[in-house]
């Protein structure tokens, strides 16, 4: 019976899939109508539940933990599965061109966020707003730049190869 209710609750466990879903959607809501690729969006993550890392950056969402910035490699399975949620229930629009695989906002995307009256969704949306208006502007290298350089300050261990251009999935 514990066995049973271990594996039925871990769809509610901290940074599943649907609150890393639930994140990505305010993301999107707040570049609308622009779209963005998951690499973008998993380092956008990580810098709206750790804001306070960035010098002037507002509150953080999640505590300071050790090797938290490790979040970053392993989120990306989990991120990826609370998009796939969040697409089967036409929250997102997924964009196939050129240049790869990309996530927008949905028209149902604004009135489902809507819905949420919590505290922690309404930092999350001025969050992510945070961090759109100051690192929108960097293009793909700039970011991954300014993310190599403050892993250690972030407490990283390893390396980043969510940064390769070359990901097995």
């Amino acid at each position: 019976m514990s066995e049973q209710y271990i594996k039925e609750t871990n769809s509610l466990d901290f940074n599943s899939s649907f609150e890393l879903g639930l994140r990505a959607l305010s993301i999107l809501n707040e570049i609308y109508p622009r779209n963005i690729d998951l690499r973008r969006l998993l380092i956008y993550d990580y810098l709206i539940i750790h804001s306070s890392d960035i010098e002037g950056g507002p509150p953080s969402l999640h505590p300071s933990i050790p090797n938290r910035s490790n979040g970053i490699l392993i989120r990306r399975k989990i991120l990826q599965e609370g998009l796939n949620l969040m697409y089967s229930k036409n929250l997102i629009t997924i964009i196939y061109d050129n240049s790869g695989i990309s996530y927008k906002a949905s028209k149902l995307t604004k009135p489902f966020l809507d819905l949420f009256k919590t505290t922690y969704l309404r930092k999350l949306k001025a969050n992510a707003r945070w961090v759109i208006n100051n690192f929108e502007s960097f293009n793909d290298d700039d970011i991954n730049k300014y993310i190599e350089t403050h892993l250690v300050e972030w407490g990283e261990d390893y390396v980043y190869e969510f940064l390769n251009e070359e990901e097995v999935e």
